[in-house]
């Protein structure tokens, strides 16, 4: 009987010095993929308004410092088109020979292929634009090729390559 009400004693201590595990600490958890594709569509709408609105300020907010924006362009007078690449300040220092020139400026998205990794992105984007004044508009379509990096929970641009596309 001893023996029984020591084993007893001793399972009741045992079980009553047992440390439980500490939680593990939470991570920070990574979006879905469904969350991710909502947030760079979100971002990608917001730089369309902003664009449209030309609101410069905003506008370079959607791209991290160094990106660039490249397209094929024929220079007023050259004689063939040239890659030419910019940094998104050399961009908006000539939007008034570009979209400020002329009162009505709009570039809307009307589709996307996205394709999310982690804290990559990238973006084929189909839109269609206007362009000119009240007695002339111009309207064409394209494709943006968009880059994006997550960091700190923000989406920004880090290269966006763009082309016209026949109609």
């Amino acid at each position: 009987m001893v023996a029984a009400l020591t084993l007893a004693l001793l399972g009741l201590l045992t079980q009553s010095c047992r440390r439980t595990p500490a939680p593990a600490p939470r991570a920070e958890t990574a979006p879905t993929a469904d969350t991710a594709r909502a947030a760079v569509l979100a971002e990608l709408g917001r730089y369309y308004d902003d664009f449209s609105a030309r609101d410069w300020n905003a506008y370079t907010s959607h791209f991290w410092p160094g990106a660039t924006l490249t397209t094929v362009w024929t220079p007023p007078g050259a004689p063939v088109a040239r890659v030419m690449s910019l940094s998104v300040p050399e961009f908006v220092r000539q939007t008034p020979q570009g979209p400020d020139s002329k009162p009505i400026f709009e570039e809307r998205m009307t589709g996307a292929d996205l394709r999310v990794i982690g804290n990559l992105a990238q973006a084929w984007v189909r839109y269609s634009a206007r362009f000119g004044d009240r007695d002339s508009v111009i309207t064409w379509k394209g494709v943006d090729a968009f880059t994006l990096m997550r960091h700190e929970g923000r989406w920004r641009i880090t290269s966006l390559a763009y082309t016209d596309t026949p109609d």
